[in-house]
C-alpha cells in the first residue's frame, strides 16, 4: 500500500506542479499583455492630441497674422466677429496647452491685440513699424515653441 500511495502523491505532484507553473507563467503573460495594451492606448492618445494641438496652434497663428494683414492701416473692433473668432481660438489653444506654449500665446495675443486695436489715425509710423514687429517677433517665438510642443515623440512614462 506505501507504494501505491507514494505513487499516487508522486503523480498530483507532477501534474500539481505543472499546473502551477502554467498558471504563474500565464499570469505574468496576461500581465504583459495589458501593459502592452495600455501603453498603445496611451500612445494613441498621445499622438491625436498632438494633431489636436497643431491644428488649434494653426489656427491661432493663422488668426493672429490675418489680423495684423487686415488691420495694418485700420483699427480692430473689439467686438468684431474676426477678433471674437481670434479669443475662441486662442482660448481653445489655452485650454490644451501646457504652461510654456500659454504664455508664449498669451504674449503673441497680446501684442497683435495692442497693434490691432489701435487706433491708426493719429499715430506716427515709427510706432506702428514697431508694434508690427513686435507682434510678428511674438508670433514666430509661439511658432517656435509650438513646433517643438508638436514635434516630441511620446515618452513612456
Amino acid at each position: 500500500m506505501d507504494l501505491t500511495w507514494i505513487g499516487v502523491v508522486d503523480t498530483a505532484v507532477k501534474i500539481g506542479l505543472g499546473a502551477a507553473i502554467s498558471s504563474v507563467f500565464g499570469y505574468f503573460v496576461l500581465v504583459k499583455k495589458q501593459e502592452h495594451e495600455n501603453d498603445q492606448e496611451q500612445r494613441r492618445f498621445f499622438y491625436a492630441l498632438q494633431e489636436e494641438k497643431k491644428s488649434k496652434y494653426v489656427d491661432f497663428l493663422s488668426l493672429s497674422q490675418k489680423l495684423i494683414q487686415t488691420y495694418l492701416y485700420s483699427s480692430c473692433s473689439p467686438a468684431s466677429d474676426d477678433y471674437n473668432q481670434y479669443l475662441r481660438a486662442f482660448n481653445e489653444l489655452q485650454i490644451i496647452s501646457d504652461d510654456t506654449i500659454r504664455l508664449k500665446a498669451y504674449e503673441a495675443m497680446y501684442s497683435v491685440q495692442s497693434f490691432i486695436c489701435l487706433s491708426k489715425n493719429q499715430q506716427e509710423t515709427g510706432l506702428l513699424d514697431t508694434m508690427v514687429a513686435d507682434a510678428r517677433e511674438k508670433i514666430s517665438l509661439f511658432q517656435k515653441v509650438a513646433q517643438q510642443e508638436v514635434t516630441r515623440h511620446y515618452e513612456k512614462i
